[in-house]
């Protein structure tokens, strides 16, 4: 079963707790397909992140798992003066302080009105705990339901009368994510040097965040690094560069340059930072770690760090220019459909729910047809029967005088034709301009104009008979977008279409109306 969205969204904002849990029913039990198969596609970074680690791994380096949360005090400890510039690109972390909440007797007759008998102290208890901590916010509505019997609905709409958890701000922290991986690696070292023999081979590879000021081709705010490094006494610079040289050479980066960076950065000695080039692009940074750095650890041997980002390394692979492509292809790949597939994506917006509604909008559509050209005003029967438990009886009808019951534009087909999607009348020689090209060689869909407008009209007469009304009347005047005659164009296709400069062009004179009555 497909969910309406816009209906549900519609149906929420009006009252949400109801239409949680009437949706609910909307999920079947089971499911209508086997979702078991084989062959399924990898991201190409975490196939690139495979074969990082085997390199790494065939190099003897063991893999760790470095801290992704870094204390402001450890940037200072690693950067020194250059820590102000470096934390302006790190994101910090907040939190929502805990309210101090009370119980007005106002509140507790609010609170009356949604369930009567309810157990105050019980919830105050619930507070309390939740204020020190042993009741996490995500348990809360969970608490409530186990510990004073609630229903979840109930409990949700008892905990929304409380705005003090709504206008909760955001309280920031000393903590930050890591911009760096070698905000990590001093943590790391720390602890593990005093564990085992030296020399300590390690690697690993995880998500970097930064907080850059936009979004590009070549800046993203969160992206992957692989990054390795050897501590040893004996470790001398030269060696580290040996090393680097052959990860990136079974990478399969042959031709490489290096050169000295002309402003190291402090956690660097002064001098031993190397930037590392494949052509004119830069893929990786390696160097020593500067022992006023190490010494703020307790650290006392060498250490040689080299860092690269994986999406850079993909880019330089595949000759792609955009990293964006290649993290979030989903969203930012070059799409392509065929005019077969936009058609699969547009579908009508709004139908009936009951059989009966089904029948009325097929009654609908055959009274307009047979009677297209019945002049007006008039009025024609075209349905009587059980909506929601009212016998009703429903006309198609056109009011103004000197005119058809349908408007030119309301019998239009629908066609796809190399991109663009149009609204087309059956006889191609009612427009000035030769359609027969896309007739002959677009894809038609299914349902044209007056298929979806029907569906649009029983869905309506069912929804206000069920909500008590008895009379109603209902019309499309001019068409302007595929919304005037109920006509859904998925996002995919529409994103498609629009990043092709085509057209969507369902519009024109509709004007059909109906009217209905229930006893």
């Amino acid at each position: 079963m497909d969910f309406n969205p816009k209906e549900i969204k519609r149906r929420a904002k009006a009252d949400f707790h109801s239409t949680w849990v009437e949706t609910a029913k909307q999920i079947p039990q089971k499911s209508g397909a086997n979702y078991l198969g084989e062959g399924g596609k990898p991201h190409p970074i975490h196939e690139l992140t495979q074969q990082v680690r085997q390199i790494f791994l065939g190099l003897g380096f063991d893999e760790v798992e470095n801290p992704y949360f870094i204390s402001e005090e450890d940037v200072y400890k690693q950067y020194g003066p250059e820590a102000p510039v470096i934390l302006d690109r790190c994101y910090y972390l907040a939190g929502l302080p805990r309210p101090d909440i009370g119980l007005s007797e106002e509140k507790k007759d609010q609170i009356r009105g949604i369930h009567e008998g309810f157990d105050f102290k019980g919830f105050q208890k619930i507070l309390r705990r939740y204020r020190q901590g042993e009741v996490e916010g995500d348990d809360f509505v969970e608490s409530m339901v186990v510990e004073l019997n609630l229903g979840e609905d109930t409990a949700s709409k008892i905990l929304s009368l409380f705005p003090e958890f709504r206008q909760i701000k955001p309280v920031a922290s000393k903590q930050t994510l890591r911009s760096h991986m070698t905000g990590a690696w001093f943590l790391t070292l720390k602890s593990l040097l005093g564990q085992r023999g030296l020399p300590v081979k390690l690697f690993s590879v995880g998500v970097r965040f930064r907080r850059e000021q936009r979004i590009d081709a070549s800046h993203l705010r969160a992206h992957y690094g692989g990054s390795m490094v050897i501590a040893d006494g004996n470790l001398g610079f030269e060696g580290g560069l040996e090393i680097t040289q052959e990860i990136l050479n079974r990478l399969g980066f042959t031709e490489l340059r290096f050169e000295k960076k002309k402003g190291t950065s402090n956690y660097y000695a002064p001098g031993l930072e190397y930037e590392i080039y494949s052509g004119e692009v830069e893929i990786a940074d390696c160097g020593m770690y500067s022992p006023i750095a190490l010494a703020n650890y307790d650290i006392d041997v060498n250490v040689f760090n080299l860092g690269f980002g994986l999406e850079r390394i993909l880019m330089q692979q595949t000759g792609r220019e955009d990293v964006r492509e290649i993290l979030y292809p989903q969203f930012y790949s070059s799409l392509r459909l065929s005019d077969e597939e936009i058609a699969e994506n547009i579908s009508i917006d709004e139908s009936p729910e009951t059989q009966q509604g089904k029948n009325l909008k097929e009654a609908l559509v055959k009274a307009f047809k047979d009677n297209a050209k019945q002049k007006s005003p008039c009025r024609i029967p075209a349905w009587k029967g059980e909506l929601a438990g009212v016998e009703v009886a429903v006309d198609v009808v056109e009011r103004e005088e000197n005119s058809k019951l349908l408007g030119p534009a309301a019998e239009n087909e629908v066609y796809v034709f190399k991109g663009e999607v149009y609204g087309l009348p059956k006889d191609a020689g009612k427009l000035k301009y030769d359609i027969s090209k896309i007739k002959e060689g677009g894809v038609k869909l299914s349902f044209g104009f007056l298929d979806a407008v029907c569906a649009y009209f029983a869905k309506k007469t069912e929804e206000q008979i069920k909500e008590g009304g008895r009379q109603g009347y209902l019309q499309v005047k001019m068409a302007k977008s595929p919304q005037d005659v109920n006509i859904h164009v998925q996002s995919k296709a529409r994103r498609y279409i629009e990043s092709q400069n085509k057209r969507i062009s369902l519009k024109g004179p509709v004007f059909a109306a109906i009217q209905y009555r229930g006893n």
